[in-house]
């Protein structure tokens, strides 16, 4: 799972066509069935891949099996995509399928916000703990596009030193609260 990359200033555009190139070369040389996974990012810093239409874009224009998508919902919520309330998970799940496809959702870290909607600022917080909240991440839960996708924390941890049991147990009890299994 990465990052799809920064334009630094050049735009989209310009990277676009380099970037296609890479991908392609790194799954040329990848062994096996390897997956290659595109993160959405939040947008900061000339980041690419804050909407759902980029990485779609880029996507098909690499064209393989191998490649699929891991939503992260701090930076989807920092891109301006309301993945807290349940009429704003709708349309960004729309969107995502709009533009790459439901099928290539294949992992989601479960990272609460430390910044408003659309700050475009990658700042993870614990769940349950930021902007998200418990309910937004009830509603993630109960939508039927995460329902069978495994998720991951990249969270800041209590003690500040990482992804914790603390964390790991508040996401089981939500997913548990939220009907789904574990």
């Amino acid at each position: 799972c990465f990052h799809p990359a920064s334009h630094k200033g050049a735009g989209f555009d310009a990277i676009f066509d380099p970037f296609v190139a890479r991908v392609r070369r790194v799954l040329k040389d990848a062994p096996g069935e390897a997956l290659l996974m595109l993160e959405n990012s939040a947008g900061m810093g000339g980041h690419i891949g804050s909407k759902f239409d980029e990485l779609g874009r880029l996507l098909k224009a690499v064209r393989s099996p191998r490649m699929a998508v891991c939503f992260d919902t701090q930076h989807a919520w920092a891109a301006g995509y309301n993945v807290a309330s349940k009429s704003g998970l709708d349309d960004t799940v729309a969107d995502f399928d709009k533009h790459i496809g439901i099928k290539l959702l294949r992992a989601a870290h479960a990272n609460d916000s430390k910044t408003e909607l659309g700050s475009a600022v990658d700042r993870h917080d614990n769940v349950g703990e930021g902007l998200i909240g418990r309910t937004g991440f009830t509603n993630i839960f109960k939508h039927k596009a995460f329902r069978d996708v495994p998720f991951y924390l990249e969270v800041p941890g209590f003690a500040e030193t990482g992804p914790d049991k603390k964390n790991v147990d508040i996401l089981k009890a939500i997913r548990k609260e939220a009907g789904v299994r574990p």
